[in-house]
């Protein structure tokens, strides 16, 4: 039960991914600009979003959630969008229903990095994500990173479960999930109205 609980609280990532990207750049090289079209106010969902562990997968039912990103030409990555409400169904382990909350929203959203193998995936992160998983004598916290790619040719964010992102603390599970614990997200979220993020 502890690796299908712990992956619950990563549904939370996989939402607010839909509005965004960002990669942190540690060149020196000068940043590039971006191109968003048509940007403005989004809705994103997300049908089955995924968190996986060592042990496997937990699927929620769905998650939903609003934000909005820039529009327009020579945009800087550095908060090109925000990331303002989530909500989340269906979640559960071995049949226990858990709760999913965030907090701390507004997220802001930034974007770097191009993918080397496709040129219509744009990689990136959401940084500073902030859930509560809660449940049957079960509760803990999840902070961190989550990155994936935005897919042009879908209007979606794609991660593929293999970066473990999120980080437990103030676990308080049975033993079921510990301070220091990680778990990573696998989703397709699809983004409403449908956007373009390219490179200038």
């Amino acid at each position: 039960m502890h690796k299908l609980v712990r992956k619950a609280a990563v549904v939370v990532a996989a939402s607010s991914a839909a509005f965004g990207l960002a990669v942190t750049s540690t060149s020196a090289a000068p940043q590039a600009t971006w191109t968003v079209t048509p940007g403005g106010a989004v809705t994103a969902h997300a049908d089955n979003p995924a968190v996986v562990t060592d042990s496997g997968e937990f699927a929620c039912d769905s998650a939903d959630g609003t934000g909005s990103v820039k529009g327009g030409s020579g945009l800087d990555g550095a908060g090109i969008g925000s990331i303002d409400s989530l909500s989340f169904d269906g979640c559960s382990a071995l049949g226990l229903t858990l709760e999913i909350t965030t907090n701390g929203a507004p997220y802001a959203i930034n974007i770097t990095g191009v993918s080397a193998d496709n040129p219509d995936h744009v990689t990136g992160e959401i940084a500073g994500v902030n859930a509560h998983v809660s449940g049957p004598a079960c509760s803990a916290d999840f902070t961190g990173t989550v990155h994936g790619y935005f897919d042009n040719t879908k209007s979606a964010l794609i991660a593929d479960g293999t970066s473990q992102d999120l980080t437990a603390s103030n676990a308080s599970c049975l033993g079921i999930i510990n301070n220091g614990d990680t778990v990573a997200l696998k989703a397709t979220v699809e983004m409403s109205p449908g956007q373009t993020i390219t490179a200038d």
